[in-house]
């Protein structure tokens, strides 16, 4: 298969919209006519998958520099690169015995950075090309609703946590990220995906305990005095033990929220949502926004995280 070929399996698979699907084969055709073209773009991917020791971030400039000498959109050259990279991504996956499964899983990443760019560029494309490197070297893995990498070290002062296990520096864990895929975040889809990954992190732990943590906008305390208490996101909050957060004047992460509308006045941000109405009354009133970082404990398949003195003299880590 060459990787027009693939990239049209992607494209099909994840169930790209036609519009994007027409842009990246336009692409494909400017390559194939263009042997100069393909040659130096060929290098670029050769160079990325010989070895783990070239960086997305040391290529990305490189392809930018292509897409304007080919003129092509840089951000949708940035996904096209992806696609031809995640190719040899595949291989790896069946040489270290991965399914097949969980490979396409999580490639559906690249669709929802697709959306998120034709949401706030206005172009199919990705502009946080580099974002894909914990995929393409099997550093981070779809697991149900959310994406984990399983090799986190916490550094840091010693934690005791509500469930009464004590994390030490040098204890692992595996650290996860909230995609904006649009499937809501209810008690079954969250559960669901932990189970997922304490099924996948034990064995790489040997330990019947896993930790998973994530720092992020979703976990900031302060929306407890203005998101409504139906709210999942609130619900998704008291998954975690939040052991650190911080205010922010300003909400650099508006553009999750508000997409392209993001970049106007907060006075001209759209309310056609319960999420979109809250955040722009909030900043409205003056009221800030923020972030926080937060443990989940798995223990045996299930969030022991707030039982309450469930360990006795258990630590991780040290």
């Amino acid at each position: 298969m060459n990787n027009t070929e693939f990239v049209k399996e992607i494209c099909e698979r994840l169930d790209f919209p036609a519009e994007a699907r027409t842009v990246f084969l336009g692409v494909e055709w400017n390559l194939e006519k263009n042997a100069a073209f393909a040659a130096s773009f060929e290098r670029l991917v050769r160079q990325f998958c010989r070895t783990d020791e070239v960086s997305l971030r040391v290529l990305l400039p490189r392809v930018e520099r292509l897409a304007k000498k080919y003129k092509e959109n840089k951000y949708t050259m940035d996904l096209v690169f992806i696609m031809h990279l995640s190719k040899r991504t595949r291989e790896r996956y069946r040489e270290q015995g991965l399914p097949d499964e969980l490979f396409w899983a999580s490639m559906t990443d690249l669709k929802y950075k697709l959306l998120e760019c034709m949401a706030c560029k206005n172009v199919p494309g990705t502009f946080v090309a580099g974002w894909n490197e914990g995929f393409l070297r099997l550093g981070r893995f779809t697991l149900g609703r959310f994406q984990y990498e399983p090799d986190g070290v916490y550094h840091g002062e010693d934690l005791h946590l509500e469930c009464g296990l004590t994390v030490k520096d040098g204890a692992r864990y595996a650290g996860f990220h909230i995609p904006s895929s649009g499937q809501p975040l209810t008690d079954d889809v969250r559960s669901g995906s932990y189970r997922m990954a304490y099924e996948f992190m034990k064995e790489k732990t040997r330990s019947d305990i896993v930790l998973l943590r994530t720092h992020s906008w979703l976990l900031y305390p302060g929306h407890r005095e203005f998101l409504p208490p139906t709210s999942n996101i609130l619900r998704f909050m008291d998954d975690f033990e939040i052991y650190e957060s911080g205010d922010s004047d300003e909400f650099g992460d508006a553009w999750r929220v508000f997409n392209q509308y993001a970049e106007l006045p907060v006075t001209e941000w759209p309310e056609d949502t319960s999420l979109r109405r809250a955040f722009k009354a909030r900043l409205l009133s003056g009221g800030k926004t923020g972030s926080g970082g937060g443990f989940i404990v798995m223990y045996n398949g299930e969030n022991v995280t707030h039982k309450k003195d469930f360990f006795t003299d258990r630590v991780i880590g040290g």
